[in-house]
């Protein structure tokens, strides 16, 4: 990408409403669950005392997708909604976010040191919200493109990060913060055209899925390719990664894939949809309709109980001071007390 392929856009600041800076500590989990090997399919039922757990949520708007900060777990959603998790409660940060009230956030993504969340939606609403200003900034329409972004990928460290925004024509456009300055590139098609749902970049390789059961890597320095998956033709919701050569998505089909580097493996299978995953650290969650949560620690992924049929549409793992969360319909927001 040279300088004359791109364009700088001057950001617009929201102004959010102040709210506490805090963390929450996360309680142990004691619950059990049924568990299911590789290639299996998931069978039983399970209750726990701690485990998945529904949480007040300031929100009755459809939440569409969650990542975690460096002070904590945000969620965005319907009508541009804005969620923050404090010491207490779920705040709002903005009823009506990147793009306007009219405007549906449903990506987001996380810079490398958690200070900045990047979010994508409707009719080209795109910005990020700065964990320590709590302040959020509108990037909407780059480049003039006004289509409806599907997901957003960040990698690097706040201020010096690099942006992938992908829309349902299977179009990515990269933009790069240069000294507090995005300056965006060309629109490709990675794809051929397909609709893009879902992208997960690192620092060695960046991953994105479309409606067609297809995956398309790009390692650094390097251009997309297919790498599959042979035999699969069903609409993939989500790509996450561990490093460079792990990667898991999940779509229509219910199936947990896994990417190791050179081959794919069903890991498991549902009777419904999966519409995210979320790796971190060996542990794994992906999530769907009536309140679905399939979760891994280490080899074996495990059937939770959530007591909910409302349908799940992101998740985010925690780590030792957050908890895992996952976000759905009519504000839907479940915890996780390991």
């Amino acid at each position: 990408m040279t300088h004359d392929d791109m364009q700088s856009t001057a950001p617009t600041a929201l102004t959010p409403r102040t709210r506490r800076h805090s963390r929450r500590n996360v309680l142990a989990l004691a619950g059990s669950v049924i568990t299911v090997g590789f290639a299996g399919c998931l069978t039983g039922d399970a209750t726990t005392e701690h485990g998945w757990q529904r949480v007040d949520s300031p929100t009755k708007r459809a939440l569409h997708d969650v990542v975690l900060s460096a002070g904590g777990p945000v969620a965005v959603g319907e009508s541009g909604r804005v969620l923050v998790r404090t010491d207490g409660d779920w705040e709002t940060v903005a009823e009506s976010g990147p793009g306007g009230a009219s405007n549906g956030l449903v990506g987001a993504a996380v810079t490398n040191d958690g200070e900045r969340v990047w979010m994508c939606g409707d009719s080209g609403a795109a910005g990020y919200y700065d964990v320590a200003d709590d302040e959020l900034t509108d990037r909407s329409a780059p480049r003039e493109k006004t289509s409806s972004w599907e997901d957003v990928a960040v990698v690097g460290q706040t201020g010096d990060e690099r942006i992938s925004l992908i829309n349902g024509s299977g179009e990515l456009l990269v933009g790069r913060n240069q000294q507090g300055t995005i300056q965006w590139g060309e629109v490709t098609k990675p794809t051929d055209g397909d609709s893009a749902n879902a992208i997960a970049v690192d620092g060695k390789a960046g991953y994105l899925c479309d409606t067609t059961g297809s995956v398309y890597r790009k390692p650094a320095g390097g251009r997309w390719d297919s790498i599959g998956i042979d035999d699969v033709d069903t609409d993939l919701h989500d790509v996450a990664t561990l490093d460079a050569d792990t990667v898991t998505v999940v779509g229509d089909d219910g199936t947990i894939y896994l990417y190791n580097g050179f081959n794919w493996v069903s890991l498991a299978t549902v009777e419904t949809a999966l519409h995210a995953v979320d790796r971190r650290d060996g542990r794994g969650a992906a999530v769907g309709p009536g309140g679905t949560v399939i979760a891994v620690d280490g080899n074996e992924w495990s059937a939770a109980d959530t007591s909910i049929s409302k349908t799940l549409h992101g998740v985010a793992l925690g780590t030792v001071e957050f908890s895992d969360v996952a976000v759905g319909a009519d504000g839907t927001i479940l915890e996780n007390f390991r």
